[in-house]
């Protein structure tokens, strides 16, 4: 069972204090299981209300405890006591993803380095930490407080690893790299390969040395199957906070701002810069060497070869095509908004004309 009040002590710690909750009808006192859906919630669990269309099943719903924000509140009681136990806080939805992070936390595992696990003798492993059998860790890795490396997963030489970080298995991060605080990679990411650079040369392709690395900052989270190639020179960045999702590709040298999310087989060319607080829609394609502000917005399967100055949001696909023929009816359908112009000016003197015809046969 949880209380109520210990699981707002950990969303106060978690979210620095930034989400207060206030209880009603003895909710700090209560004891529950778990979350539920609205419909089927027992007196021991807890329900959440995110969307206002739902206020009547949460007040007919049997849940021990309600979380509703102080409009939904008030349009759901007005100024009557709920009579029963109700968290008010800004945003319900939030408070639902700290609650379960706290009642999912359980005790921190013993630091260990398992039996068959692979450190190096030059290696740092923090005595807190854990890695697991089948894992490696390189020649000069620092891993800190905390972190676990699941079995079959690959810290390079030189990489550090910050602290409560996890590395799920089959992770791989090459030699080099730097993983913040509270990062989570999830299986078969590949953190810090070669970026995709070859200098043409007489018909061939000469390989250019990637010689930077990758930084992750703190708060990250890395889907399955994603990949993030190490810079050219400088360092690959992904910024504090930022979500990125399953089977996207970060080139080399992009840079990832604060607060980012991604979603799903999102392709980033190498040295794009994305701002903080972007949303990418799934499977949009972003061309290299752009920027793209913060706040900006990518609809999802858009290919973006460029973004508009002053442009908030940028959203479309075209069907594929022969590239000459994609190319010319690209130009045309850029121009469409000039063109409609056009054609009802043209419209109007074609109607002025016939007007003044018309009169003139009439006299």
């Amino acid at each position: 069972m949880f209380k109520i009040s210990e699981i707002i002590q950990e969303i106060n710690r978690r979210s620095a204090g930034r989400l207060a909750s206030r209880c009603l009808g003895g909710a700090e006192n209560a004891s529950v299981t778990g979350f539920a859906p609205i419909e089927t919630a027992t007196p021991e669990q807890i329900v959440f209300l995110a969307q206002p269309r739902y206020r009547e099943a949460a007040k007919a719903s049997r849940a021990g405890v309600l979380v509703v924000s102080g409009h939904d509140l008030k349009e759901m009681y007005g100024e009557a006591d709920p009579g029963r136990a109700v968290v008010v806080t800004d945003n319900p939805y939030a408070w639902f993803a700290w609650a379960v992070q706290a009642m999912l936390q359980g005790a921190p595992e013993a630091g260990r380095i398992e039996p068959g696990a692979h450190v190096h003798p030059a290696a740092k492993v923090d005595p807190t930490a854990v890695i697991e059998t089948g894992a490696f860790v390189r020649a000069h890795a620092v891993i800190g407080a905390r972190t676990v490396v699941k079995s079959g997963a690959c810290v390079g030489e030189g990489t550090v690893v910050g602290e409560d970080t996890i590395l799920y298995p089959h992770v791989v991060i090459y030699p080099r790299c730097r993983i913040g605080s509270r990062v989570i990679i999830h299986s078969g990411a590949v953190i810090g390969a070669d970026g995709f650079g070859f200098a043409p040369f007489m018909g061939e392709w000469v390989k250019i040395p990637q010689v930077g690395g990758v930084r992750i900052d703190d708060d990250v989270e890395i889907g399955a199957n994603t990949t993030i190639d190490r810079g050219a020179i400088e360092d690959t960045v992904v910024g504090r906070g930022t979500k990125i999702d399953n089977q996207i590709q970060l080139g080399h040298n992009c840079q990832v701002g604060e607060h980012t999310v991604m979603a799903a087989c999102v392709g980033v060319a190498g040295s794009t810069k994305i701002g903080s607080h972007c949303i990418i829609g799934g499977a949009a394609m972003i061309n290299g060497h752009i920027t793209i502000p913060d706040g900006g917005m990518v609809g999802p399967a858009t290919s973006l070869k460029t973004w508009e100055k002053g442009a908030r949001a940028m959203v479309g696909f075209f069907p594929a095509q022969e590239q000459r023929k994609f190319e010319r009816n690209a130009v045309v359908t850029m121009n469409l908004t000039a063109m409609r112009r056009q054609v009802k000016e043209l419209q109007a003197k074609v109607e002025a004309l016939e007007a003044a015809l018309a009169g003139r046969g009439k006299s």
